[in-house]
């Protein structure tokens, strides 16, 4: 897979050369020259800061929390990279990305997964005690009462490609910050809540990291039912310190996975293991019980999957740089037969697990 393009943008390393490195003088100058354009943005990033406040306070009056998602990279055209150049891995000169992140070829793709976004240099984040990755938790902690952070095992080791390359078939493991890094946030902190999106190749040292940062992982319904009872995501191989999903934004919807992806040898294991027949039934519903009968601490279930929608409602295909993200949910959702009817079913399936009481209504902003 190639890396996604800028679309038209001129990324900062393509700037004059006392722009892109940010001389004194000219930023002076700029700032005078661009003084409107300026204002406009940091009024519109006030007014947004604002709005977004007083709807997370109206979610904590009624005991929602919201998570937010953090994807661990950060694009290289971003003002983070151009403003902190030496805290990643960029060509000394240019400040174009000599590393880039990615994945390597695995089940979902022969070539791999190449993001393209510059990688961290952690030994200098961590000689200038972390404060970038400080400033950037910190600000999500006003924003969400819980993080997802996208790419949690890249914390432990992460793969990396030189930035020429346009798969990421060629690349090697580095290591990344491990232990150190959540220290210093707990020092500057105190406790982070932040939950590690801890699928795909995940090897022992992730594991043990995601466990001593306390971190909730990920179980995922749709890849539950390959490799035999010991699959990970089983609901009886739930571990209590994680979140237990129907699908995320990354998959199709359940309606759509079970119609289009899954196999029968798949659909004949759901069946045995729910104890009814799917096929006249509703994958949905025996998805929602599994998750909620687990002895995972959350359960989630995205609205696509809540209204049993199918791909037309799907949020992201990964590895697409277009066409994602359209699917909103718009509208009053307080009346119609069918929704009190979904309502009702929902409440009764919480209440049978024994979550009501202790139920933590989240809402998952997602990327």
């Amino acid at each position: 897979m190639q890396r996604p393009q800028l679309a038209g943008l001129e990324a900062w390393w393509d700037w004059p050369e006392a722009l892109r490195d940010r001389h004194p003088g000219t930023l002076k100058q700029k700032r005078t020259q661009w003084s409107d354009e300026i204002e406009v943005f940091v009024v519109l990033q006030f007014l947004f800061d604002l709005f977004w406040t007083g709807v997370k306070d109206y979610a904590a009056a009624r005991g929602v929390t919201i998570v937010g998602d953090m994807p661990i990279y950060v694009g290289g055209h971003s003002a983070d990279v151009w403003a902190n150049r030496k805290l990643f891995q960029l060509d000394a000169k240019t400040g174009k990305p000599a590393l880039v992140s990615g994945v390597p070829p695995d089940a979902f793709s022969a070539t791999g997964q190449l993001w393209g976004s510059p990688l961290y240099d952690w030994k200098a984040n961590e000689v200038e005690g972390y404060s970038w990755w400080i400033q950037r938790m910190r600000r999500a902690m006003e924003l969400y009462d819980e993080t997802r952070i996208d790419h949690f095992r890249a914390f432990a080791g992460y793969w990396a490609v030189e930035a020429t390359r346009e798969t990421a078939m060629i690349g090697e493991w580095q290591k990344g910050p491990g232990m150190s890094l959540f220290n210093a946030l707990r020092r500057e902190l105190g406790d982070v809540p932040i939950l590690a999106e801890d699928l795909g190749v995940i090897t022992a040292d992730v594991i043990q990291l995601r466990d001593m940062v306390d971190a909730p992982g990920m179980l995922v319904l749709q890849f539950a039912w390959g490799g035999g009872p010991r699959n990970t995501h089983l609901p009886h191989n739930a571990r209590p310190n994680s979140f237990i999903y129907t699908g995320t934004h990354d998959n199709p919807t359940t309606v759509e996975w079970w119609e289009t992806q899954a196999t029968a040898e798949e659909k004949e294991i759901i069946r045995s293991y729910c104890g009814v027949d799917i096929e006249n039934g509703d994958i949905v519903t025996a998805f929602a019980q599994l998750a909620f009968a687990s002895v995972s601490r959350t359960a989630i279930l995205t609205m696509q999957d809540v209204l049993r929608l199918g791909g037309e409602a799907r949020f992201n295909t990964p590895g697409r740089a277009e066409g994602n993200w359209t699917w909103r949910l718009e509208g009053d959702l307080s009346g119609g037969a069918e929704l009190e009817a979904r309502a009702k079913e929902m409440r009764e399936m919480i209440e049978v697990s024994d979550r009501l009481k202790k139920i933590h209504r989240r809402v998952v902003a997602a990327e």
